[in-house]
């Protein structure tokens, strides 16, 4: 398999064209390549995610940036196949535009499977940058005539330099003979990508957890970690930081707090239809202003594609605080199942 890539003056037209292994020719434009696809957006049949292992050529007039699995990022154009089967000629794009290169290269070959992105740097407006996808979800108990309802949301954008995400996860009971609960986490996170796969990255949050006896929790951190792995298919990253939170609980009291932030999280994706993502996250907080206290935060979510862009969502959580407020436990975690669909 090789890869071809001719770049020239950027029009408005779509016209990049795939060629893939069974000799079928697509025209339209190039968005991206992440995760294992490329996302072409055509005319006729609007976007396709190809897999990237069946694309024999690809060719475009936009200047691309290439994401290597060892963390170096190029920006180049003029790329065409490499000399050795496999591989793939870019030559340099402008000055500045490469991050853990070597300085004074003006081209590059590159093994096929070396290649974990392809960002195209000239995109459209900023809406046609966005991803994101809406699930909701019901439950009803008639015995004891509980119900529970599930809403999640996600935007997000990348570009070369950075990546950033607003997500809700928010849950409200109801039940006849008790009080209603209600969980919710409103997570922005910025990324900054750096060198050598590492990253930086700024977060705001707001957090409501009832069970816990957590009326509003409002967080702000900074945290630096590492890409451990990162191959189309699969990505594991782990970081440490700092944040500062202040809380209202629900019995009317209130406190303020510094945690130092673990983190790590992992994804593994499928592309072959019916597409299928398993993420995991874990979080934990011990409390530097507060001795003895940690908090946690854990979750898995396995998503499955019903039909295009149409999903169905497994998810499982569970929060910890080892003082919490007084009367609530310490641990709540649950199970929701939800419909969605992804844009």
């Amino acid at each position: 398999m090789w890869l071809c890539l001719a770049a020239g003056p950027v029009i408005a037209a779509k016209t990049d064209v795939v060629t893939l292994l069974n000799g079928d020719r697509i025209t339209g434009e190039v968005k991206e390549v992440a995760y294992g696809q490329l996302k072409f957006s055509t005319d006729d049949m609007g976007t396709l995610y190809i897999e990237w292992s069946k694309v024999a050529t690809l060719t475009t007039s936009r200047t691309l940036q290439l994401e290597l699995a060892d963390g170096r990022r190029i920006v180049g154009r003029d790329a065409a196949r490499g000399a050795t089967p496999g591989t793939v000629r870019l030559e340099s794009g402008p000055a500045g535009g490469t991050t853990g290169t070597a300085s004074g290269s003006t081209a590059f070959e590159l093994p096929l499977a070396s290649i974990v992105r392809v960002a195209a740097l000239e995109d459209g407006a900023w809406p046609q940058r966005l991803d994101g996808s809406l699930a909701v979800g019901y439950s009803f108990t008639q015995a004891q005539n509980i119900q529970v309802f599930n809403l999640g949301a996600s935007v997000a954008s990348r570009d070369p330099q950075q990546q950033w995400r607003v997500s809700l996860d928010s849950q409200f009971a109801s039940r006849s003979d008790g009080p209603t609960s209600q969980r919710a986490a409103l997570v922005g996170t910025r990324e900054r990508f750096l060198a050598d796969r590492w990253y930086r990255e700024g977060t705001l949050s707001f957090t409501r957890n009832q069970e816990l006896g957590l009326d509003l929790r409002s967080l702000v951190g900074l945290g630096f970690g590492r890409y451990l792995v990162q191959r189309a298919d699969t990505e594991w990253r782990a970081g440490a930081g700092i944040a500062a939170a202040s809380e209202q609980l629900v019995d009317g009291s209130s406190r303020e707090s510094v945690e130092l932030q673990l983190g790590t999280t992992f994804n593994i994706y499928r592309f072959d239809s019916p597409q299928v993502n398993l993420a995991a996250s874990l979080m934990v907080l011990p409390s530097l202003s507060e001795s003895g206290r940690v908090r946690g935060e854990a979750a898995i979510r396995l998503r499955r594609e019903m039909v295009k862009d149409l999903f169905l969502d497994l998810s499982l959580y569970d929060s910890y605080d080892n003082r919490a407020v007084a009367g609530a436990p310490s641990n709540d975690w649950g199970m929701s199942t939800s419909l969605g669909y992804s844009f």
